[in-house]
C-alpha cells in the first residue's frame, strides 16, 4: 500500500497527450478514450492553459434528437474547438507529496491536475493515483 503522505506525484502521474486550444472536440474526445484518463491538459506553447473533461467535451457535442444529416453532423463536429470548455486548474510539483495532491483535488473538485516540472508540463494526476 501507497504511503500518501511520503509518496510523491512523480511517481504516480501519467503521461498524457497535451493538446492547444485549436484541438477538435472530436481528437479530444478520441485521445481521452485512448488513454483512459480523466482530463487532457491543454498548452498555449509552452504556457498550461487548464484541461478538459469529458463531460465539458460532450457538452459541445449534438444531442441525439438533432435534426442534421450524418454530412452536417461531420461538418459540425470538424469546427468545433475544446477552446471552449478549458478548466482552468492548478499544477502540482513533480515533487509534491500524494496527500499534497489529494488535498488540492478534494478542495478543488479536480478529476485530475497538470503535474509540473521547473515550470514545465511533464505529465497529468489523475485523481485514481491518490487513492488508498
Amino acid at each position: 500500500m501507497i504511503d500518501v503522505r511520503t509518496a510523491s506525484v512523480r511517481n504516480s502521474m501519467i503521461f498524457s497527450p497535451v493538446i492547444t486550444p485549436r484541438t477538435t472536440v472530436a481528437t479530444a474526445l478520441r485521445l481521452l478514450r485512448e488513454h483512459d484518463t480523466a482530463a487532457l491538459p491543454v498548452c498555449e506553447g509552452d504556457r498550461l492553459l487548464g484541461v478538459v473533461r469529458e463531460t465539458g467535451l460532450l457538452r459541445l457535442t449534438p444531442s441525439d434528437v438533432t435534426t442534421l444529416d450524418v454530412y452536417e453532423l461531420r461538418n459540425v463536429l470538424d469546427g468545433l474547438t475544446v477552446a471552449r470548455v478549458i478548466e482552468p486548474v492548478p499544477a502540482i510539483a513533480a515533487d509534491a507529496s500524494l496527500e499534497d495532491a489529494a488535498v488540492l483535488m478534494r478542495t478543488g473538485r479536480h478529476e485530475a491536475l497538470p503535474v509540473v516540472d521547473g515550470g514545465r508540463l511533464v505529465g497529468l494526476l489523475p485523481w485514481t493515483a491518490v487513492l488508498p
